[in-house]
């Protein structure tokens, strides 16, 4: 059974599930004065018009600011999941900061280039030695090395991955634990849940004012913004009933 909108807005945790909350909870109030001031005879097309775009003007750079953060927030807790996904040495990880592990990292993805290098150029024959074959055999080596050796190792697989356009869960998914692959489907969900999230906000269902109509029809309004049953309409609002 699929989720409904609100499911999936709801499943969304932490600031990314509060700043979709508001901005939708927001725009709904939005939809809720336009269709109230569509369905309300008691105003002029020209008032009607004045006050939902006063009040979109008002409120669109909330509801997109909302919305925006949203998907920030999600994105990011999905690229933090993904690199949870990825099995590493103890003490290890994806990303270093340490100028040492970064230099042997380097020294790690160069060799692997070229080995995978040699391989293509020394292929004989119809079947070629197959690269996501080799990075997994690479990859495996590193995660028993363990240690910054190991964690360099890694990470140098990962790179050659992205030099080679290879998918790494294709090098890594069959070295992946059970948290390993909780934090995958939280990387993955997290990602779907940013394609719900709106990027326009609903404009008023009326024809937007110019400035010298909304001019107009406040001054005309100002005595009178009713319509009244068998009264003819002021000039300046009978002048912008085709808004």
């Amino acid at each position: 059974m699929s989720e409904s909108y609100e499911q999936l807005r709801d499943s969304a945790t932490g600031e990314a599930g509060v700043a979709w909350k508001a901005a939708d909870h927001e725009e709904s109030n939005l939809r809720a004065l336009y269709r109230e001031l569509r369905e309300d005879p008691r105003y002029t097309n020209a008032h009607k018009a004045e006050q939902a775009w006063e009040k979109y003007e008002a409120a669109k750079e909330r509801i997109a600011s909302g919305k925006t953060k949203a998907r920030e927030v999600l994105e990011t807790q999905a690229h933090t999941a993904e690199r949870q996904s990825v099995p590493f040495p103890s003490g290890e990880g994806p990303i270093t900061s340490s100028n040492e592990k970064l230099l042997i990292s380097q020294n790690e993805a160069s060799r692997i280039v070229r080995k995978l290098d040699r391989m293509d150029t020394g292929a004989k024959g119809p079947l070629k030695p197959s690269k996501v074959d080799a990075l997994r055999e690479e990859y495996g080596r590193g995660l028993e090395v363990s240690g910054v050796q190991g964690g360099s190792i890694c990470r140098g697989v990962l790179s050659a991955c992205d030099e080679f356009g290879i998918d790494v869960n294709s090098v890594v998914d069959s070295f992946r634990t059970p948290r390993h692959r909780e934090a995958l489907e939280r990387a993955q969900r997290a990602t779907q849940l940013t394609q719900y999230i709106g990027k326009q906000v609903p404009e008023p269902p009326f024809k937007k004012p110019n400035p010298a109509g909304v001019q107009r029809a406040s001054e005309g309004r100002s005595k009178n913004p009713f319509k009244r049953p068998g009264e003819a309409l002021p000039l300046s609002v009978r002048d912008q009933r085709h808004w």
